[in-house]
Formats: structure tokens, sequence, C-alpha cells
């Protein structure tokens, strides 16, 4: 399970919208201060991010919780994302320069452009579709909830 802490911003019966800090790795790097990559993270990235999940325990607004998300659900969701369109450009690359030059289109270039596009095709069905699955192994839940400090 990957935790992470977490505030509750909003109670709603069992449902639960708690808010994170994202934390980048960029910050413990040593070559932080001469790294393109760096810089746009901290200047696009957002710095918060927000998540409405159901819950049984009773949490209050403003208290901090740990949540969770299971690993399995995470590798299988990366590798459906990265694996699967990273094999589909292979595949459909191979079989343009098979094809193309029959039609007298010879150079590489030319099997790219039906490879990236059946890339870019299989990614958004692929995302749209681990959208859609309410699986429990990519669901986030709520672990603990710590005392909420009297003042």
């Amino acid at each position: 399970m990957i935790e992470e802490s977490a505030t509750v911003v909003a109670v709603d019966g069992d449902s639960v919208t708690v808010e994170s800090a994202i934390k980048s790795t960029c910050s413990s790097c040593q070559a932080q201060s001469d790294c393109g990559t760096g810089a746009i993270s901290r200047a696009l990235a957002p710095k918060m991010q927000r998540l409405t999940l159901s819950t049984p325990m009773t949490v209050s607004v403003g208290q901090s919780v740990t949540i969770g998300v299971p690993e399995a659900g995470v590798l299988s969701a990366s590798a459906w994302l990265y694996l699967l369109p990273l094999f589909m450009f292979i595949g459909c690359f191979s079989l343009a320069s098979y094809f193309l030059p029959t039609i007298g289109l010879t150079h590489e270039l030319w099997g790219i452009l039906p490879s990236t596009i059946a890339t870019v095709l299989v990614y958004r069905y692929t995302a749209k579709k681990l959208q859609r699955i309410e699986s429990a192994k990519y669901r986030p839940v709520l672990l603990k909830a710590e005392p909420l400090e009297r003042v």
C-alpha cells in the first residue's frame, strides 16, 4: 500500500474530500538549479491534489488522515498506460515499414504518421477505460485518522 498524508477539507455523509500536497523529487535532486525539467515542474504542476473517497470512519474538517492506494493498482494502471501504447507504436511502425513501400512510400518517416495516430488512440482509449473501471485495486482508501487536536 502506498501511503500519503492528507487533510480533510469536506465531509458529506460517508464521502470525504481530502487534500494532499503533491511532492516532487526535484527538490531533493542536486542538479535542480541546472535542470529544465525541475523548473517546468515547479512552474506548471499543481501544488495540491483533491480526492473524494468513501469511508465508514468518522472524520472532521481539518483533521489529518492517511490515505493509501494499493500498489497492484498503480503498477497495472502504469503498465496499461505506458506499455500498451509503446507496443502499439512498435507494432504499427513495423507494419507500416512493411506495407508502405508497396505503394511507393519508402522513407522511414512515413511510418511515424500511422504509428503516432494509433498510439494516441490506444492511449486515450486505455485512459478512458481505466477511469470507468470501478475496481478496488485502483481506488484510494482512508487508512487512519489522526486524533483531532483540541485547543
